[in-house]
């Protein structure tokens, strides 16, 4: 009879039995779940800190790819800015030039007419001289045309004192343009 009272005792025996198992998987259960949680939080450090080590370095490749960036434009600035200066100063030799060669050109204008002007005033002073003169230097001229009759090589000697006279009457011109430079 005290077995068959048992069954109950079985029963209550089966239910802490029972209880304590569920205790047991509820604590398993419990300690999975802080296991996962805290793998979870883990790989969430590591997830939060490789994004900051990656947002890190992309800051990083943007700062050294502006600063070459940066570095290419000033060059090129710097290379712009360069040329411009240049042409700004071949511009202002070039004026330079310009202005000297008409000063030049002016001056030279001015230095032909005064030898056109005293070429004239030679040649005027020239024929003056042979209309003043003009019955010496007919004799003249035949002396010195019989010598050179008298020798071939003393024919050559008359072309070249011909030629020596043209150079004399060019002489004067030359030497007013030298007199009256030191004048301006």
């Amino acid at each position: 009879m005290a077995s068959k009272m048992d069954p109950v005792a079985m029963i209550n025996k089966e239910i802490a039995a029972l209880e304590d198992k569920l205790e047991k998987l509820r604590e398993r259960l419990m300690s999975d779940a802080d296991k996962a949680l805290e793998k979870a939080k883990t790989q969430a450090e590591k997830a939060k800190d490789k994004l900051k080590s990656e947002q890190t370095r992309l800051k990083d490749l943007q700062q050294k790819a502006k600063a070459k960036m940066d570095a290419r434009i000033k060059t090129q600035l710097d290379k712009a800015h360069s040329a411009v200066e240049m042409a700004k100063d071949l511009e202002v030799d070039a004026r330079a030039v310009i202005i000297m060669a008409k000063d030049q050109l002016n001056d030279l204008k001015e230095d032909y007419k005064r030898a056109k002007a005293l070429a004239k005033a030679a040649q005027t002073a020239a024929k003056d001289f042979e209309k003043t003169n003009k019955k010496p230097a007919a004799k003249k001229t035949p002396a010195k045309k019989a010598p050179a009759k008298k020798a071939p090589a003393k024919k050559a000697a008359p072309k070249k004192a011909a030629a020596k006279k043209a150079p004399a009457k060019k002489a004067p011109a030359k030497k007013a343009p030298a007199k009256k430079s030191p004048a301006a």
